[in-house]
């Protein structure tokens, strides 16, 4: 059975991909407006947003879940976060993952194969991170450099896997936990590297995550498919389950057509 699609769960969680919050209308942007609509819908329907360690605690038999849980992530650590994400979290007693690519803090998201078509924005710097990890938000981990991890070599694979651990825990003076893999991309070596690392990782197959799904290929749900608040508000019902796997299948379509 692939990992990504088990037999559906009622405790199945949705968690959420978010990368950048600006007006760009990139593939990689969700307008700060949406965002703020799609945060009321939560509120309004009862959801609770955590942060990615919130549910694997639970998970693994620590403390309980609130009654709707949905887990939040916002990957690359855009400095957009703290100014149209924060603010809209702090007030709908939400939390967060943030997954920042450990060698590129403070500079810009211009890394190797980033789209044309991708607005070149800034990275929140290490003391923007140690702020909002100050305040409650899990800093988790995105790679060194953003590299896909399914062409590197075994050293280059270790440095980006376990190398960005240990740069971003020196950065923070705490412990990371957490990784999702650059483009979603790994192979079997690379989620066993993970799993020596991590608590958890992250990939970007288009389902909700449940205790049955392998927890180093955690599927995620990107938010560009859910971005108009129309779209957005069917999560969790029949007719976005059945969209959310129209999107999935897509998914699974283009990444066959890639060349390897």
């Amino acid at each position: 059975m692939d990992p990504a699609s088990p037999r559906a769960e009622p405790q199945a969680v949705p968690i959420l991909t978010y990368h950048s919050l600006d007006e760009s209308g990139s593939v990689i942007s969700v307008a700060p407006l949406a965002f703020r609509e799609h945060m009321r819908i939560l509120r309004d329907r009862g959801f609770s947003g955590i942060p990615l360690g919130r549910l694997l605690d639970a998970w693994n038999g620590g403390a309980g879940l609130p009654p709707r849980p949905v887990v939040l992530t916002f990957d690359d650590a855009f400095r957009n976060f703290e100014e149209a994400a924060r603010p809209v979290l702090q007030a709908s007693g939400f939390s967060a993952t943030v997954f920042a690519v450990a060698g590129r803090c403070g500079t810009t998201n211009d890394w190797p194969g980033q789209l044309a078509r991708v607005p070149r924005l800034p990275l929140l710097s290490a003391a923007e991170l140690r702020h909002l990890a100050a305040a409650g938000i899990e800093i988790g981990s995105h790679g060194l450099t953003h590299a896909a991890l399914d062409g590197l070599s075994a050293a280059e694979a270790e440095r980006e896997v376990a190398g960005s651990k240990r740069a971003l825990e020196d950065m923070l003076g705490a412990p990371v936990r957490v990784l999702a893999y650059p483009y979603g991309r790994s192979t079997a070596n690379v989620r066993a590297l993970a799993a020596a690392h991590y608590l958890a990782a992250c990939g970007v197959s288009m389902a909700a995550a449940s205790t049955g799904h392998d927890r180093y290929a955690l599927p995620r749900i990107d938010v560009y498919y859910l971005r108009q608040p129309s779209i957005f508000r069917t999560l969790g019902t029949a007719p976005g389950r059945g969209y959310i796997a129209l999107r999935r299948l897509g998914r699974r379509l283009r990444a066959r057509a890639r060349p390897s």
